[in-house]
């Protein structure tokens, strides 16, 4: 039987994979629209490419996070979800609830962060 806790983490992660997805369309759809008034436009062209690599940073981050909410789920089927994907330690309640993409520990994402 499947608990409350998790048909509502579930329907956390499935919320933000649909937010996700929309910022992601909407993004590329008003950057092609941009892309073409700069081709237009060399006044513009400097600041859309300065906008442009400012926005792949931030589009790199969605798509990780949008991997980060489809492990979550992944792992609600798998029967995992709450343990940690490094460590295997039980992930706290309080931090689900707040995160409910959280695969790692605190410490565990700590770890992986300074890596980077």
């Amino acid at each position: 039987m499947v608990s409350s806790f998790l048909l509502c983490q579930e329907a956390a992660c499935l919320s933000r994979v649909l937010l996700l997805l929309v910022v992601l369309d909407e993004d590329e759809k008003e950057w092609t629209e941009e892309s073409l008034e700069a081709r237009h436009d060399r006044s513009v062209f400097g600041s859309y490419v300065s906008a442009r690599e400012l926005d792949a940073a931030l589009e790199k981050r969605l798509k990780r996070r949008l991997g980060l909410v489809e492990r979550a789920l992944a792992k609600i089927e798998e029967g995992t979800y709450g343990l940690c994907d490094a460590t295997g330690e039980p992930i706290p309640r309080e931090r689900l609830e707040a995160v409910p993409e959280a695969v790692y520990t605190v410490e565990a994402q700590k770890s992986r962060e300074a890596r980077w």
